[in-house]
């Protein structure tokens, strides 16, 4: 036997039995579903947030018009590659040292 579930619309106050959507006003009542669509709209605001977010002011040097910005640019962003990897493997090394 199926078991009998009623749930109260939340838009209109009519009890539904066994329903995904209200029988009255067409609203979902399904907590599955509703939480599904909140999951949803939620990560599309996180999304166009990262895309609203302007770039920075290496990244603007980098697309330069100017060949020197542009260089300087290139430059500043190498070198904090090469000392993002120096630390890296710094890290790396003391780790593999204590973990002896």
């Amino acid at each position: 036997m199926a078991k009998k579930r009623i749930i109260k619309c939340i838009s209109c106050g009519v009890y539904n039995e066994n329903r995904e959507s209200c029988k009255n006003c067409g609203a979902v009542i399904s907590y599955e579903e509703r939480r599904k669509a909140h999951i949803k709209k939620e990560s599309k605001k996180r999304i166009e947030a990262v895309k609203k977010e302007p770039p920075s002011f290496i990244e603007n040097l980098k697309g330069h018009h100017f060949l020197a910005y542009r260089a300087l640019g290139w430059l500043l962003y190498s070198g904090f590659v090469v000392v993002s990897a120096i630390g890296a493997f710094l890290a790396w090394l003391i780790f593999a040292i204590a973990a002896g």
